[in-house]
Protein backbone atom coordinates (compact mmCIF):
# COMPACT_ATOMS: atom_id res chain seq x y z
CA UNK A 1 0.00 0.00 0.00
CA UNK A 2 0.72 3.72 -0.74
CA UNK A 3 -0.14 6.92 0.68
CA UNK A 4 1.07 10.50 -0.57
CA UNK A 5 0.45 13.37 1.72
CA UNK A 6 0.62 17.12 0.82
CA UNK A 7 1.48 19.56 3.77
CA UNK A 8 3.15 22.75 3.21
CA UNK A 9 5.50 23.03 0.55
CA UNK A 10 5.99 19.29 1.43
CA UNK A 11 5.56 16.01 -0.04
CA UNK A 12 5.58 12.88 1.65
CA UNK A 13 5.00 9.53 0.43
CA UNK A 14 4.78 6.40 2.89
CA UNK A 15 5.03 3.05 1.07
CA UNK A 16 4.04 -0.37 3.01
CA UNK A 17 2.66 -3.64 2.39
CA UNK A 18 -0.70 -4.46 3.10
CA UNK A 19 -0.23 -4.72 7.31
CA UNK A 20 -0.22 -0.91 7.41
CA UNK A 21 -3.92 -0.02 7.69
CA UNK A 22 -4.09 3.64 6.75
CA UNK A 23 -5.90 5.98 9.53
CA UNK A 24 -8.50 8.31 8.17
CA UNK A 25 -7.18 11.00 9.50
CA UNK A 26 -3.82 10.78 7.40
CA UNK A 27 -6.01 9.53 3.85
CA UNK A 28 -7.45 12.78 4.62
CA UNK A 29 -4.02 14.92 3.67
CA UNK A 30 -3.57 13.20 0.89
CA UNK A 31 -2.26 14.99 -2.67
CA UNK A 32 -5.03 16.45 -4.16
CA UNK A 33 -4.55 14.04 -7.42
CA UNK A 34 -4.65 11.02 -5.53
CA UNK A 35 -8.40 9.56 -5.38
CA UNK A 36 -7.63 6.95 -2.88
CA UNK A 37 -4.80 5.69 -0.36
CA UNK A 38 -4.13 2.79 -2.85
CA UNK A 39 -3.73 4.74 -5.86
CA UNK A 40 -0.25 3.80 -7.65
CA UNK A 41 2.55 6.31 -8.28
CA UNK A 42 6.77 6.25 -9.07
CA UNK A 43 7.99 6.19 -5.46
CA UNK A 44 10.61 8.41 -5.74
CA UNK A 45 8.22 10.34 -7.94
CA UNK A 46 8.18 14.15 -6.72
CA UNK A 47 7.71 13.73 -3.26
CA UNK A 48 10.35 15.38 -0.93
CA UNK A 49 10.75 12.59 1.70
CA UNK A 50 9.90 8.90 1.35
CA UNK A 51 9.45 6.37 4.25
CA UNK A 52 9.30 2.96 4.06
CA UNK A 53 7.70 0.76 6.36
CA UNK A 54 8.86 -3.10 7.72
CA UNK A 55 7.84 -5.23 10.66
CA UNK A 56 10.77 -6.06 13.04
CA UNK A 57 11.17 -9.08 15.32
CA UNK A 58 13.47 -6.33 17.65
CA UNK A 59 14.88 -3.48 17.36
CA UNK A 60 18.31 -3.30 18.97
CA UNK A 61 20.12 0.43 18.77
CA UNK A 62 23.42 0.10 16.75
CA UNK A 63 24.58 3.63 17.39
CA UNK A 64 26.69 5.42 20.45
CA UNK A 65 26.73 8.83 19.64
CA UNK A 66 23.24 9.98 21.42
CA UNK A 67 22.35 13.52 20.33
CA UNK A 68 19.01 13.87 21.96
CA UNK A 69 16.94 11.92 25.15
CA UNK A 70 13.14 12.00 26.20
CA UNK A 71 10.34 10.19 27.63
CA UNK A 72 9.44 9.17 24.32
CA UNK A 73 12.46 8.53 22.02
CA UNK A 74 15.97 9.17 21.50
CA UNK A 75 17.78 10.47 18.56
CA UNK A 76 21.41 8.88 17.80
CA UNK A 77 23.35 9.42 15.05
CA UNK A 78 26.28 7.40 13.12
CA UNK A 79 28.32 9.76 12.45
CA UNK A 80 26.20 10.44 9.19
CA UNK A 81 22.33 10.35 9.72
CA UNK A 82 20.04 10.45 12.39
CA UNK A 83 18.54 7.52 13.97
CA UNK A 84 14.78 8.01 16.07
CA UNK A 85 14.58 5.36 18.73
CA UNK A 86 11.22 5.22 20.27
CA UNK A 87 10.34 4.18 23.58
CA UNK A 88 7.62 3.47 25.93
CA UNK A 89 7.74 5.13 29.30
CA UNK A 90 9.81 2.01 30.61
CA UNK A 91 11.86 2.46 28.23
CA UNK A 92 11.43 -0.33 25.59
CA UNK A 93 12.28 0.65 22.20
CA UNK A 94 8.90 -0.79 19.82
CA UNK A 95 10.31 1.29 16.59
CA UNK A 96 13.05 3.22 14.27
CA UNK A 97 13.18 5.68 11.81
CA UNK A 98 16.38 5.92 10.18
CA UNK A 99 17.44 7.67 7.49
CA UNK A 100 18.96 5.78 4.82
CA UNK A 101 19.96 8.84 2.46
CA UNK A 102 18.97 12.40 1.77
CA UNK A 103 14.96 12.08 2.17
CA UNK A 104 14.82 8.62 2.32
CA UNK A 105 13.89 6.64 5.89
CA UNK A 106 13.16 3.70 6.53
CA UNK A 107 10.84 3.01 10.13
CA UNK A 108 10.91 -0.47 11.66
CA UNK A 109 7.83 -1.36 13.88
CA UNK A 110 7.64 -4.19 16.46
CA UNK A 111 5.88 -7.23 14.77
CA UNK A 112 3.87 -8.37 17.91
CA UNK A 113 3.00 -4.78 18.47
CA UNK A 114 1.60 -3.80 14.92
CA UNK A 115 -1.89 -3.66 15.71
CA UNK A 116 -1.32 -0.35 17.72
CA UNK A 117 -0.78 1.27 13.92
CA UNK A 118 -4.60 0.80 13.26
CA UNK A 119 -6.91 3.41 14.26
CA UNK A 120 -4.08 6.63 15.23
CA UNK A 121 -2.00 8.72 13.53
CA UNK A 122 1.34 6.49 15.25
CA UNK A 123 3.05 6.29 11.97
CA UNK A 124 2.82 9.95 11.15
CA UNK A 125 4.63 10.51 14.29
CA UNK A 126 7.36 8.35 14.05
CA UNK A 127 8.21 9.94 10.55
CA UNK A 128 9.06 12.83 12.93
CA UNK A 129 7.75 15.04 9.75
CA UNK A 130 7.45 18.28 11.62
CA UNK A 131 11.30 18.18 12.68
CA UNK A 132 12.29 17.94 8.42
CA UNK A 133 10.03 20.20 7.23
CA UNK A 134 11.86 23.54 8.10
CA UNK A 135 14.28 22.70 4.69
CA UNK A 136 11.36 23.45 2.93
CA UNK A 137 10.59 26.90 4.77
CA UNK A 138 7.38 25.23 6.92
CA UNK A 139 7.14 25.47 10.49
CA UNK A 140 4.66 24.09 13.21
CA UNK A 141 3.61 26.11 15.82
CA UNK A 142 2.06 25.13 18.96
CA UNK A 143 -1.10 26.37 19.17
CA UNK A 144 -5.28 26.23 18.70
CA UNK A 145 -5.92 27.30 15.12
CA UNK A 146 -9.39 28.57 14.39
CA UNK A 147 -11.26 29.70 10.83
CA UNK A 148 -12.91 32.99 11.81
CA UNK A 149 -14.86 34.67 8.72
CA UNK A 150 -12.25 32.93 6.25
CA UNK A 151 -9.19 33.92 8.53
CA UNK A 152 -6.80 32.02 10.47
CA UNK A 153 -6.25 33.22 13.97
CA UNK A 154 -3.35 31.21 16.31
CA UNK A 155 -3.38 31.05 20.03
CA UNK A 156 -0.38 29.89 21.34
CA UNK A 157 0.77 29.57 24.98
CA UNK A 158 2.77 26.47 27.26
CA UNK A 159 0.64 23.73 27.69
CA UNK A 160 -2.12 24.63 30.43
CA UNK A 161 -2.82 27.89 29.77
CA UNK A 162 -6.03 27.95 27.70
CA UNK A 163 -5.37 27.57 24.34
CA UNK A 164 -8.49 25.43 23.57
CA UNK A 165 -10.21 27.01 26.31
CA UNK A 166 -10.17 30.15 23.50
CA UNK A 167 -10.91 28.37 20.88
CA UNK A 168 -14.18 27.23 22.05
CA UNK A 169 -15.38 30.26 23.40
CA UNK A 170 -15.08 31.46 19.31
CA UNK A 171 -16.75 28.78 18.78
CA UNK A 172 -19.47 29.09 21.02
CA UNK A 173 -19.55 32.79 20.23
CA UNK A 174 -18.93 33.40 16.35
CA UNK A 175 -19.66 29.88 15.30
CA UNK A 176 -15.71 30.06 14.42
CA UNK A 177 -14.42 26.55 13.32
CA UNK A 178 -11.56 24.52 15.24
CA UNK A 179 -9.16 23.62 12.53
CA UNK A 180 -6.82 22.29 15.13
CA UNK A 181 -6.41 22.16 19.15
CA UNK A 182 -2.76 21.54 19.02
CA UNK A 183 -0.90 22.69 15.79
CA UNK A 184 -0.79 24.62 13.13
CA UNK A 185 1.24 24.56 10.03
CA UNK A 186 2.57 27.66 9.13
CA UNK A 187 3.75 28.31 5.34
CA UNK A 188 4.10 31.03 3.03
CA UNK A 189 2.73 31.78 -0.19
CA UNK A 190 2.92 34.08 -3.00
CA UNK A 191 0.84 36.51 -1.87
CA UNK A 192 1.61 36.05 2.39
CA UNK A 193 1.33 33.66 5.27
CA UNK A 194 -1.25 30.50 5.61
CA UNK A 195 -2.06 28.41 8.23
CA UNK A 196 -2.18 24.66 7.16
CA UNK A 197 -4.08 22.04 9.20
CA UNK A 198 -1.51 18.96 10.33
CA UNK A 199 -2.66 15.33 11.20
CA UNK A 200 -1.70 15.27 14.44
CA UNK A 201 -3.67 17.78 17.07
CA UNK A 202 -2.63 16.61 20.39
CA UNK A 203 -5.61 15.39 23.27
CA UNK A 204 -8.28 17.75 20.98
CA UNK A 205 -8.43 15.14 18.76
CA UNK A 206 -9.90 17.81 15.92
CA UNK A 207 -7.81 17.80 12.72
CA UNK A 208 -8.68 19.34 9.52
CA UNK A 209 -6.64 19.56 6.18
CA UNK A 210 -7.49 23.35 5.80
CA UNK A 211 -5.68 26.11 4.73
CA UNK A 212 -6.32 30.25 5.46
CA UNK A 213 -4.46 33.34 5.47
CA UNK A 214 -3.60 34.13 8.65
CA UNK A 215 -5.08 37.17 10.40
CA UNK A 216 -3.31 37.18 13.58
CA UNK A 217 -1.50 35.07 15.88
CA UNK A 218 -2.68 35.51 20.16
CA UNK A 219 0.06 34.63 22.49
CA UNK A 220 -1.97 33.86 25.55
CA UNK A 221 -1.77 34.11 29.28
CA UNK A 222 -4.51 33.92 32.14
CA UNK A 223 -5.50 37.18 34.07
CA UNK A 224 -8.89 38.22 35.63
CA UNK A 225 -9.03 41.10 33.77
CA UNK A 226 -8.71 41.35 29.52
CA UNK A 227 -5.76 42.72 28.84
CA UNK A 228 -3.83 42.83 25.17
CA UNK A 229 -1.70 44.87 22.30
CA UNK A 230 0.29 44.46 19.47
CA UNK A 231 3.99 43.34 20.08
CA UNK A 232 7.09 44.30 17.95
CA UNK A 233 8.34 42.26 15.49
CA UNK A 234 11.34 41.85 17.98
CA UNK A 235 8.89 40.98 20.97
CA UNK A 236 6.94 38.16 18.33
CA UNK A 237 9.84 36.27 17.77
CA UNK A 238 11.17 35.99 21.21
CA UNK A 239 7.47 35.22 22.62
CA UNK A 240 7.30 32.60 19.27
CA UNK A 241 10.27 30.79 19.05
CA UNK A 242 9.45 28.58 22.41
CA UNK A 243 6.88 27.52 20.47
CA UNK A 244 8.16 26.78 16.97
CA UNK A 245 9.24 22.59 16.97
CA UNK A 246 12.79 21.93 15.62
CA UNK A 247 15.76 20.00 16.79
CA UNK A 248 17.50 21.80 19.31
CA UNK A 249 21.00 19.87 18.61
CA UNK A 250 20.56 21.17 15.05
CA UNK A 251 22.28 24.45 14.39
CA UNK A 252 21.47 24.29 10.62
CA UNK A 253 17.81 24.17 12.19
CA UNK A 254 18.09 27.03 14.62
CA UNK A 255 19.10 29.18 12.30
CA UNK A 256 16.29 28.80 9.31
CA UNK A 257 14.09 28.62 11.87
CA UNK A 258 15.41 32.19 12.85
CA UNK A 259 15.36 33.14 9.45
CA UNK A 260 11.58 31.66 8.90
CA UNK A 261 10.10 33.36 11.75
CA UNK A 262 11.88 36.58 11.54
CA UNK A 263 9.99 36.91 7.96
CA UNK A 264 7.11 35.63 9.52
CA UNK A 265 7.06 38.62 12.60
CA UNK A 266 7.58 40.63 10.67
CA UNK A 267 4.22 40.07 8.06
CA UNK A 268 1.63 38.92 10.51
CA UNK A 269 0.43 40.81 13.78
CA UNK A 270 1.48 39.14 16.83
CA UNK A 271 -0.68 39.84 20.02
CA UNK A 272 0.02 39.25 23.94
CA UNK A 273 -3.28 38.50 25.46
CA UNK A 274 -3.90 38.03 29.16
CA UNK A 275 -7.55 36.99 29.57
CA UNK A 276 -10.56 35.52 31.65
CA UNK A 277 -12.04 32.14 30.46
CA UNK A 278 -15.63 33.72 29.37
CA UNK A 279 -17.13 35.46 26.60
CA UNK A 280 -15.73 38.30 27.34
CA UNK A 281 -12.56 37.49 26.36
CA UNK A 282 -13.91 36.89 22.73
CA UNK A 283 -15.80 40.57 22.15
CA UNK A 284 -12.59 42.50 23.86
CA UNK A 285 -9.97 40.55 21.68
CA UNK A 286 -12.19 41.28 18.61
CA UNK A 287 -11.86 45.00 19.86
CA UNK A 288 -8.06 45.05 20.29
CA UNK A 289 -7.74 43.26 16.99
CA UNK A 290 -9.99 45.69 14.77
CA UNK A 291 -8.13 48.42 16.06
Amino acid sequence: MQLRLRLGHTTVSFLADSYVPWDHKLSAFCCPAETSVDTAFDEHGDADFVYTIHLAQQIHVRENCLLRETRFFKVYTDGAHEVWYYTFPDGQIYACCREEAAGHFSIHYLQDLKDYLAGNVTLFYLAALEYRMIKKGDMILHSSYILDQDKAILFTAPSGTGKSTQAHLWQDARGSQIINGDRALLQKGNDGWYAGGWPMSGSSGISTPHLAPIRAVVVLSQSSQNLGHRLTAEESFDSLKQEIVLRPWSSADIALVGKHLRDFCGDIPVYAYACRKDASAVTDLLDILDC
